[in-house]
């Protein structure tokens, strides 16, 4: 399908996509909080990432994000810090 096909052709250039939205992660979304390391949510980028390119849902990246924190994570963060990170995510 044509999102497998672009994320597939897209492998080389998808750093920038990986640092924009590993930033936000860390910068914004960072449940744990506490001055954790940069590359602390580099395992949540690519599942991220394959979101936006399948154009999900905003509710999607944000259920995506909700469960990660919460029973991932074991950190859950606030509706309010998740819209603005899913938004952030959305306009990438």
């Amino acid at each position: 399908d044509y999102a497998r096909h672009r994320f597939a052709r897209d492998a080389e250039g998808m750093s920038a996509d990986f640092r924009s939205i590993r930033k936000i992660l860390w910068e914004e979304w960072d449940p744990i909080g506490c001055g954790v390391p940069a590359d602390e949510y580099d395992d949540y980028v690519g599942p991220t990432l394959r979101l936006l390119i399948e154009k999900a849902p905003r509710d999607a990246v944000a259920a995506y994000l909700r469960e990660t924190a919460a029973d991932t994570i074991g950190c859950p963060v606030s509706e309010e810090k998740l819209a603005q990170v899913v938004a952030k995510l959305m306009a990438l």
